[in-house]
């Protein structure tokens, strides 16, 4: 909620608030409501220069005095689409430079630098979130990220189609860390209004327009026929993540203590008691383990070390160098150096 200090501001008689634009109200909704900003924080604002973001920085330059925080922006150059890119990054710099907003620019080589078996648009992702979060933590801030309700709608459907669980059904989540989502209850046709309304110039990744990508393919192609059917699909869409991530932080927080209370000594746990546990706990367990350690939980990897827990003892390699290991009551994930000698 809002410290007492922005209540206070936003209930007086003469609220600076009444005279804002419907999103504006939503984006101060949605603050209200996830506790994203209070006052004196410093909000960086992803700004890739498409009506979202653009509309997020006009947004939060609106209510910072209202609510007393500090606003920047961060810019990504990915270099993917040469000439374009670069016509990205001068259109975000010359936009801050109208409105007196400090940026910061960072040119990431994506296409020189992605993984085996990683996308072009996985790496992307994390590039920009490494910049992010580099520019938080230089300047103490929080970055603010122009994801609305449609793109926490194509989020939960993505997360469907791939067999998701109850965290995916959650979708994008408001906040997160240093991460927070102000214009997640504004659908992107009422972002383009308030663009127009506000004669706002934006650019446009021709990329978004391609059903090559599966996120794509669902905005395109599949949501506009379940909103044939459904033309509340959005509000309906908030409505249940909000509620499933009310469970989510519910069940998450009962695995903490259950997996206190497991717990033997650091980083090692009663494979009987985490054993005796249900299921929806067991795993939120496991996953904190494997967190620990700074192992991503997958699927995968949660079920092979639940599996051992079950049995009461076992081994399995969870990544590199990482095994989860069961053995005379005791759960851990050893760090094991393996030393492969080449075949001649």
């Amino acid at each position: 909620m809002l410290n007492e200090e922005n209540r206070n501001i936003l209930n007086k008689e003469t609220n600076p608030a009444e005279d804002l634009n419907a999103v504006t109200k939503k984006v101060l909704a949605a603050v209200k409501q996830y506790d994203m900003i209070k006052s004196g924080d410093r909000i960086i604002v992803a700004l890739s220069g498409g009506a979202d973001s653009v509309t997020l920085l006009h947004c939060l330059n609106e209510i910072k005095d209202i609510l007393g925080f500090e606003l920047f922006a961060c810019h990504v150059n990915h270099n993917i689409r040469g000439k374009d890119s670069d016509e990205d990054q001068a259109y975000a710099e010359g936009l801050c430079g109208k409105m007196n907003i400090s940026i910061r620019v960072f040119s990431v080589d994506v296409l020189g630098t992605a993984e085996k078996h990683q996308s072009v648009e996985e790496r992307a992702r994390a590039l920009r979130y490494e910049a992010f979060a580099q520019e938080a933590s230089r300047l103490g801030a929080k970055v603010a990220t122009a994801h609305n309700s449609c793109d926490n709608t194509e989020t939960v459907f993505l997360n469907m189609l791939r067999g998701t669980g109850l965290k995916g059904l959650c979708g994008i989540p408001p906040v997160r860390d240093y991460l927070i989502r102000p214009l997640i209850l504004c659908t992107r046709e009422e972002i383009e209004s308030y663009c127009k309304e506000k004669c706002l110039e934006f650019v446009t990744d021709k990329t978004n327009f391609s059903t090559a990508y599966t996120r794509n393919k669902i905005r395109l192609e599949l949501l506009p026929k379940v909103l044939e059917i459904n033309p509340s699909l959005y509000d309906g869409i908030s409505r249940m993540t909000s509620s499933l991530t009310e469970d989510s932080v519910f069940l998450e927080k009962m695995a903490k203590e259950r997996l206190s209370e497991a717990r033997l000594e650091d980083n090692i746990y009663s494979s009987e008691k985490l054993a005796a546990l249900p299921r929806p706990l067991l795993t939120r367990a496991i996953s904190l383990m494997l967190r620990e350690r700074d192992i991503e939980p997958t699927t995968i990897k949660i079920n092979g070390f639940e599996e051992i827990i079950k049995a009461g003892k076992g081994k399995v390699n969870i990544e590199k160098n990482k095994f989860a290991v069961v053995k005379k009551g005791r759960a851990e994930i050893q760090i094991i150096i393996q030393n492969y000698r080449k075949r001649n």
